[in-house]
């Protein structure tokens, strides 16, 4: 972390410029953390040293000296009678002392006016490989050099450009739609995650029960596993649709029943006539129509019409067909206990010649044992 020492804003390592005022950063020192974390209070910068003034001497003002005369000693006496004379030195002149200069003093040194320390010059900024900040949702983009800043900063940490009139990164659409959160507590961030973990965990579980769950009635259920095929099948066809599928109707070449009445044999399910309809009894076994196109086809809707065209409780109504392939492919078809015509969606067909249609479940009537089909009427992929 770098501290401004213009405004004492705390800016990111790797910053170049402040954030708060855009002082260049290289020229201010980096803040120090000592072991325990805490970071350590700057001391003043020692001043430059004062610049001692020159003292200028005073000349000195010679003071006349006074000759102090030699004054004579005088002669000693005599000695007396029978006493060695001792010769006495000579008195010897006394010279006159020159004239004492006097000692200069140091003149008092007069407090000078305290200069500003000289700043050096600034130098070029080495470039140095820092790594760029990744743009975050509300950042600032410079329009200068292109880097992203916290929102912040008034000023680019790489280039120092004002960021008055910087693009700000744009959050995601689906965050735009959330409403904005106040800032966590204290010690609530971590009660919330732990929160969030707990929700996220029940959930995974229950979509696994659910998945396997469902998964077991898609396998043991048959009317479940009908369903599940038809929903799909009806998303795929409107799929195939909606990229300009054509289908065209189909004919069959020969049509049989496994069971007909005398007046209204199988014939009569696929003659494209309204007042017309195949009847067959419904016992020892359900019947069966069997329709041959001559070709192979790919069969993808058909027309239904069921129960007698004039008297419509007059006997049984088909209520779930099962559509048999010679290829090994099978279809269900719920049919809805109504006079008018039904479009239902089939599949599994693909390169079969045949379809036997086989009646598995009824709409039962009040009136007779037999079953009643008005028509049926295939469409195929051209």
């Amino acid at each position: 972390m770098i501290v401004c020492a213009q405004c004492g804003e705390r800016n990111a390592a790797g910053a170049e410029f402040c954030g708060a005022c855009g002082t260049y950063l290289e020229w201010e020192p980096r803040e120090r953390r000592p072991a325990d974390g805490r970071p350590e209070a700057r001391r003043p910068s020692p001043r430059q040293p004062e610049t001692a003034q020159p003292a200028v001497a005073q000349p000195a003002v010679a003071q006349p000296a006074v000759a102090q005369p030699a004054v004579a000693q005088p002669a000693d006496p005599q000695p007396a009678v029978g006493q060695a004379a001792v010769a006495q030195p000579a008195p010897q002149p006394v010279a006159p002392q020159p004239a004492q200069q006097p000692v200069p003093q140091p003149a008092a040194r007069q407090p000078a006016a305290m200069q500003p320390a000289d700043r050096k010059a600034p130098t070029a900024p080495t470039p140095r490989l820092t790594e760029r900040r990744q743009p975050r949702p509300g950042d600032l983009i410079c329009g200068q050099c292109g880097e992203a800043d916290p929102p912040t900063r008034r000023f680019c940490s790489h280039c120092g450009s004002s960021l008055i009139e910087a693009e700000v990164v744009a959050r995601e659409w689906w965050r735009r739609l959330l409403p904005e959160r106040a800032p966590a507590k204290a010690g609530a961030r971590r009660r919330r995650a732990d929160v969030g973990r707990a929700v996220v965990r029940v959930l995974r579980w229950s979509f696994l029960v659910a998945l396997l769950g469902a998964l077991g009635l898609y396998g043991l259920a048959p009317a479940v596993r009908g369903a599940v095929n038809t929903w799909a099948l009806d998303r795929a066809r409107d799929v195939e649709n909606a990229f300009g599928t054509e289908l065209t109707p189909v004919r069959p070449t020969a049509i049989t029943a496994t069971a007909e009445a005398a007046d209204h044999p199988a014939l009569l399910a696929a003659d494209n006539a309204k007042n017309t309809f195949w009847l067959a009894p419904v016992v020892p076994r359900p019947p069966a129509l069997v329709l041959d196109f001559g070709r192979e086809v790919d069969l993808r809707e058909a027309i239904v019409r069921i129960g007698d065209p004039d008297d419509f409780q007059a006997a049984h109504r088909p209520k779930k067909l099962h559509l048999v392939y010679p290829t090994g492919g099978s279809f269900d078809v719920e049919l809805a206990d109504t006079p008018d015509e039904q479009l239902v969606r089939i599949g599994n067909s693909a390169g079969a010649a045949k379809v036997e249609v086989h009646v598995v479940e009824l709409h039962r009537s009040l009136r007779g044992d037999h079953v009643a089909l008005a028509e049926v009427e295939f469409f195929a992929v051209r």
